[in-house]
């Protein structure tokens, strides 16, 4: 089992018919998994346990989010690999904190 770090962005509108709270529940849903860790206190940032890699975890995070106006950061401090998601404005710098990233469709 991996743990996962997992911030996001949802913008605050109505996209595809879905509501920002909608969109919001649909990523919850997409990370949390019956009998492993979670902790969502904060507004936009989760940490997740999961036995999948990071690809495939920043993939299953952002099913149903829009890729123009939405934005999803998943990492693992283990290895410090980073799947992305969404329009990020300063690419270059936030792959500079990761040893390996990768940007899901």
């Amino acid at each position: 089992m991996y743990t996962y770090c997992v911030t996001f962005r949802i913008s605050d509108k109505t996209i595809n018919g879905k509501t920002y709270a909608q969109r919001r529940e649909m990523l919850i849903n997409n990370v949390r998994k019956e009998g492993r860790g979670y902790w969502e206190e904060t507004t936009s940032f989760f940490l997740v346990e999961s036995p999948d890699n990071t690809n495939a975890v920043t993939q299953a995070a952002s099913k149903g989010l829009s890729p123009q106006d939405d934005i999803l950061v998943v990492f693992d401090p283990s290895d410090m690999s980073m799947g992305y998601f969404g329009p990020i404005k300063h690419l270059d710098v936030l792959k500079s904190f990761f040893a390996a990233s990768k940007k899901v469709p």
